[in-house]
């Protein structure tokens, strides 16, 4: 037989308020975290990352920890390039806008591109001779990832690494430029 219920324990039910309010600013306290760290991570790792030069050989572009304005940003080191990105092609910024990478492969090149803090794809395939443009590029370890909804380009100081349906296919740099 069992007897009458016995009242809860206050103290009790504070403890178990009080640990349930902890865990969830535990839980809030990362999510603000990894939204911080997620957000700073910008280019710093990929202007550190080696940039090839016009006779081919690597050498560390330079890393700055302030930012820089559009006129002093060091000209791409790719030949066929200017500021905006691949001269004759798709693969540029559009006036007003800054390339923060640059990627040339054999088959493609790439640029991402900053409007404002927003940042955009403009890549361009050389052995069809077509171009595309993708919005929303997200930073992703030492580069970006441009996703499409028939595919996803991470964009490297390596080159490119194209995911879609029929495959996944790397390009490696032949040439590589990033804004500081």
């Amino acid at each position: 037989m069992t007897g009458p219920a016995r009242p809860a324990d206050p103290a009790r039910n504070r403890v178990i308020a009080v640990s349930v309010l902890a865990g969830v600013l535990i839980v809030v306290a990362a999510a603000v975290a990894a939204t911080a760290y997620v957000s700073n991570e910008t280019p710093s790792a990929p202007a550190r990352a080696a940039a090839t030069s016009p006779s081919g050989s690597s050498a560390p572009a330079p890393a700055s920890s302030s930012a820089t304005s559009a006129s002093t940003v060091p000209a791409p080191s790719i030949p066929g390039t200017d500021a905006l990105g691949f001269l004759g092609t798709q693969a540029r910024c559009a006036d007003g806008d800054s390339a923060r990478m640059m990627v040339l492969t054999a088959a493609s090149q790439a640029v991402v591109c900053d409007r404002g803090g927003a940042l955009y794809y403009a890549g361009w395939r050389i052995d069809t001779g077509t171009g595309t443009r993708i919005e929303g590029v997200l930073p992703a370890g030492p580069g970006w990832v441009a996703r499409a909804p028939d595919a996803t380009i991470n964009i490297t100081p390596a080159g490119l690494v194209i995911s879609a349906a029929n495959g996944e296919f790397t390009e490696p740099a032949t040439g590589f430029w990033a804004a500081p």
